[in-house]
């Protein structure tokens, strides 16, 4: 009897290892499965991070020069407006006064447009973690601001509808690709698409708030031109700050 017993408890015993192991295996096993998912989830994550990084450092390649070119030459005018007294110069009744007026306000819309066109491409893609990108963006975000922001007055304040107004304004088509218009194109149409911003432009410049707005302005784009130039292959190191 004592043997029968012995045996029946042993056999009790080995089932309930048994069935201990199993059950530490099978948890185990769902620990495992977790991890593997976890570990695959975070993959697919850095993943599409890096594929977003590389489409968004593609597209700030294909647009960087036309951009750089565009923010170049507004930087200019402004320091010529700020600084050497252009509109004193070719301003009043200045033969050339009303062409003055139109290149200026052609080199703002320019500017807008190269921004709305790298805005359209890489909206959906979020600046990631390239320094390159996220350094573009902010500036463009700073420089946006200055024409919003109140604290200089009400003188050439552009809101952010506006600045994208004028810049969908710009943008044409041609040979398939995705361009801003030249000044030709600009200038023939100034009269009935950017006459308003014209106006506002020949007169608000005349307000004492201007100048601060357009230094601020202007300082921006130098930094914005040596970022997406940051080699200087096209623009010396001495950019003039007005």
């Amino acid at each position: 009897m004592a043997v029968a017993w012995l045996g029946f408890a042993g056999a009790v015993l080995a089932a309930v290892i048994s069935g201990w192991v199993a059950l530490r295996q099978a948890r185990m096993a769902e620990r495992l499965a977790q991890l593997n998912s976890d570990l695959e989830t975070e993959v697919h994550r850095r993943t599409a991070m890096i594929d977003r990084g590389l489409a968004a450092e593609d597209v700030l390649t294909r647009y960087r020069e036309p951009l750089a070119a565009a923010a170049f030459d507004l930087q200019s005018r402004l320091y010529n407006i700020l600084r050497l007294d252009f509109f004193e110069m070719y301003g009043g009744g200045h033969p050339r006064a009303e062409d003055a007026l139109t290149t200026t306000l052609f080199r703002l819309a320019q500017y807008f447009g190269w921004t709305e066109i790298l805005r359209r491409d890489i909206q959906f893609l979020s600046f990631p973690e390239a320094a390159d990108t996220r350094r573009v963006a902010q500036l463009q975000s700073n420089i946006a601001k200055c024409f919003i922001t109140q604290n200089y007055g009400q003188a050439l304040m552009i809101w952010s509808d506006e600045q994208r107004a004028i810049g969908e304004r710009m943008i044409v088509e041609e040979n398939g690709k995705v361009l801003c218009m030249g000044y030709a194109r600009f200038r023939d149409h100034c009269d009935d698409t950017f006459a308003t911003w014209r106006d506002r432009l020949r007169t608000e410049l005349q307000d004492a708030g201007s100048p601060a707005r357009l230094r601020d302005v202007q300082h921006l784009l130098c930094e914005l031109v040596e970022t997406l130039d940051a080699r200087r292959l096209r623009y010396t190191d001495d950019l003039g700050r007005a």
